[in-house]
């Protein structure tokens, strides 16, 4: 069996990775307890705080399995990820198993032969992308026993409680949405890596796939035009829409370089403007 995994970005630079074979052989034991003797490897560079993430090809499939070394910031996010597995299921590859052992805390997942999806103005992905965001935006939320932050509290430097009150929701939200974490294997889109999931408004998550579609050229009225297929972003008003651009502009000029926090901004606005003007 050969396994393909998608090749990195140009340009994409992370920390270097454990290959399969070099993992504690303990760690891999128990991997193989869940999916059987594992016969080839390759290691995926998505992604950037894995210490470790490979496909693996066993007799019975492929499985991807990733980690970190206990200690690692990423424990707790990986955490999150076991958390909100149960309610994703219907877009996301399945959770298998949550190893902790040997000084490795290790997920393995179904593997889905998939790419990161093209989100570039006239791409045939975009209509996938479109109907898991659909999808997602219908997620039943977790229940209280799930211990998820609210996205809200993540801005509270910078908005006042009328604002943050305008941010608040019991949405289950992925907040990630960069192409790394959307693969398409062309007649659909899974959305991976629940790392930083959080409650909200499910309009949020929307508004930043438009940014994202916005980073790969579209216009603000393209890409807020593309978003309307999700029912929940016609819902959204324009003060709630003007608390997420201030929230992220002032965020951006008090975490980024100047340059990346002003075209971020610009994108914002833009966007704001067009949701206003509709």
């Amino acid at each position: 069996m050969t396994l393909r995994v998608p090749p990195p970005p140009p340009g994409f630079q992370t920390a270097p990775r454990i290959p399969w074979p070099e993992l504690h052989p303990e760690v891999r034991a128990c991997v193989e307890e869940t999916v059987g003797a594992v016969g080839d490897s390759a290691t995926v560079w998505a992604g950037y705080s894995c210490d470790f993430a490979s496909a693996v090809g066993t007799a019975s499939g492929s499985f991807f399995v990733k980690g970190v070394r206990h200690g690692h910031p990423a424990v707790a996010q990986q955490h999150i990820e076991v958390a909100v597995a149960p309610y994703v299921t219907e877009l996301s590859p399945r959770l298998l198993r949550h190893i902790s052992i040997c000084g490795w805390d290790v997920l393995v997942f179904e593997y889905i032969e998939a790419r990161h999806a093209d989100l570039s103005p006239g791409s045939a992905d975009l209509p996938c992308v479109a109907d898991a965001l659909r999808r997602l935006a219908e997620l039943a939320p977790p229940g209280t026993d799930v211990p998820l932050e609210r996205v809200s509290e993540r801005w509270t430097d910078y908005l006042d409680a009328t604002a943050l009150r305008l941010l608040d929701g019991e949405s289950l939200l992925h907040t990630d949405l960069n192409p790394h974490n959307l693969l398409s294997c062309g007649r659909r889109a899974y959305v991976v890596d629940w790392a930083t999931a959080a409650r909200g408004p499910a309009w949020l998550d929307i508004a930043h796939a438009v940014l994202r579609l916005m980073e790969q050229g579209h216009t603000a009225a393209d890409a807020e035009a593309w978003a309307r297929q999700v029912p929940c972003w016609a819902e959204v008003s324009a003060d709630e829409i003007d608390a997420l651009v201030t929230a992220h502009v002032r965020a951006w000029r008090a975490l980024a370089e100047p340059d990346d926090a002003r075209r971020c901004s610009a994108r914002l606005v833009a966007l704001g403007d067009v949701k206003r003007a509709g």
